[in-house]
């Protein structure tokens, strides 16, 4: 073994690491900003879902007598609220793992405003369809 061989070092403790080890960079300010930005269009987009549900509960005026499901639309008015706001926590929570993690996150907030869209569009139809008489 030659010790003026500039290719071998003589290392006590085996050879050196020559890996490079690779630090993801935080997702950034830009990403930090549109995923506050979709949050917070998902406030206005539940409040205004909500609304439309409660103008949609309208339709039960016409039953006059019975035979509209009356449960049906109670439920899906009183539930809109309550599964966006639960799809808006676990969003949240869905954005914060993801930003701890340093990758971008405004995906999240486009899955809460789609979910609420898609839950408006739900409670509307199940009240759309228990407003029907028999």
């Amino acid at each position: 073994m030659r010790q003026d061989d500039d290719d071998e070092e003589l290392v006590p403790l085996g050879a050196p690491d020559r890996h490079r080890h690779s630090v993801k960079p935080s997702a950034g300010w830009g990403d930090l900003a549109v995923t506050l930005t979709l949050f917070g269009l998902s406030l206005p987009t539940l409040v205004v879902g909500w609304i439309g549900v409660v103008f949609a509960m309208f339709a039960f005026d016409a039953c006059g007598g019975g035979g509209c499901n009356e449960a049906a639309g109670s439920v899906a008015s009183v539930g809109f609220p309550i599964a966006a706001v639960v799809s808006l926590v676990l969003w949240a929570s869905v954005a914060e793992r993801r930003r701890r993690a340093r990758r971008r996150a405004w995906s999240s907030g486009a899955g809460a405003v789609v979910t609420i869209v898609a839950l408006f569009a739900i409670a509307a139809t199940v009240v759309h369809l228990a407003a029907q008489p028999n």
